[in-house]
């Protein structure tokens, strides 16, 4: 029984330390349909398929990178805590993006990962500014010293 105890302590700090499930289900509805979009003049095939892609891709980018953004957020200076927390992200949604789009081959890579970026930019801001005020704080989040 200690022995299971001790793995859900250890699947809990994993999770809080890295992932962000509300915001990784709401990237995969926004951006799988706009991927599909961009690329829907290939046809059915590839519009579905780099729609599903991005989805997939979009869910874990952000579940990791919503976290990545609150890691970033108890730095006390404000302006390298938004720049950090916003440009760290944003290049990994790129990156993430942009390898899996031209692995699977889609038609519009670049094209395909703008949108998330940019979307990626902007909700790494936001996130930063709730977290820095007190919401979607994860389990593990650092404790005022007020």
């Amino acid at each position: 029984m200690k022995l299971l105890r001790n793995l859900v302590v250890i699947i809990r700090t994993v999770y809080h330390n890295t992932f962000n499930l509300p915001l990784a289900v709401v990237s995969a509805l926004f951006n799988g349909p706009i991927a599909a979009a961009v690329n829907s003049s290939y046809g059915p095939e590839e519009y579905i398929y780099a729609g599903l892609w991005q989805a997939f891709v979009s869910f874990f980018s952000t579940g990791v990178t919503g976290r990545v953004v609150q890691h970033f957020s108890p730095i006390k200076n404000p302006i390298v805590s938004y720049i950090l927390g916003s440009l760290i992200p944003a290049a990994m949604t790129f990156i993430g993006s942009a390898s899996v789009h031209y692995l699977q081959g889609t038609p519009e890579v670049l094209a395909t990962c703008i949108v998330p970026t940019a979307l990626s930019l902007g909700s790494s801001f936001g996130t930063n500014f709730l977290t820095r005020r007190g919401y979607m704080r994860p389990e593990n989040y650092p404790k005022d010293e007020n």
